[in-house]
């Protein structure tokens, strides 16, 4: 069997590391456990990480370049700003298909984040990085007159933030609400968050 190159190896021990953690958190999964998911030894893990914490603050910083380069591409080419706030609402990372799964990994990270400074740093940095893109989008918007004024665009992007986090830590557990129960209308939302 031919040998993986680096690059391969290394990006096949994230998506694997990427079910572990979402599925035991990062207390309950072990470079053992990681090193035979992957089918590698322990020792060949350690090649590409210095250890599980290096392996953990890795894979929550390519979730979020994964999360912005999705909106990046899902926005290419949408001049509409109503439908750009659309695309921007609707790629919540938390809820969007793929990231309904790996974001659980973001959500366990909050849990941990005690445990360890560089965890910690990596979710500051990770909330950071998404809030600087949600802020640039809404400010464009709101310097086009698509949107109003109100709330500066700093403070509306962590609105958002906050409502997509909470809407993705409630929604793995199925409670009812009104917006889970019926189409979910982002326009509706648009509207009662913004006043032109």
């Amino acid at each position: 069997m031919a040998r993986m190159r680096a690059a391969d190896r290394r990006r096949q021990i994230l998506e694997v590391s990427a079910g572990l953690f979402a599925k035991n958190g990062y207390r309950g999964t072990t470079t053992a456990l990681l090193a035979q998911s992957a089918g590698i030894t322990e020792p060949i893990l350690y090649r590409h990480f210095q250890n599980k914490l290096d392996l953990f603050v890795t894979l929550i910083e390519e979730i979020g370049k994964e999360v912005i380069s999705s909106w990046k591409t899902a926005l290419e080419g949408v001049d509409d700003p109503m439908k750009r706030l659309q695309t921007l609402l609707a790629g919540n990372p938390a809820t969007h298909k793929r990231g309904r799964g790996i974001y659980r990994i973001i959500f366990q990270a909050m849990s941990e984040v005690d445990c360890d400074p560089a965890i910690a740093k990596a979710i500051r940095q990770h909330i950071s990085k998404l809030h600087r893109f949600v802020r640039d989008e809404l400010k464009r918007l709101q310097d086009s007159g698509a949107i109003g004024q109100r709330e500066s665009a700093d403070e509306f992007a962590w609105l958002l933030i906050d409502v997509a986090i909470g809407f993705g830590m409630r929604a793995p557990f199925k409670i009812s609400t009104r917006a889970s129960t019926h189409k979910y209308d982002i326009e509706k939302l648009i509207q009662e968050l913004i006043t032109r």
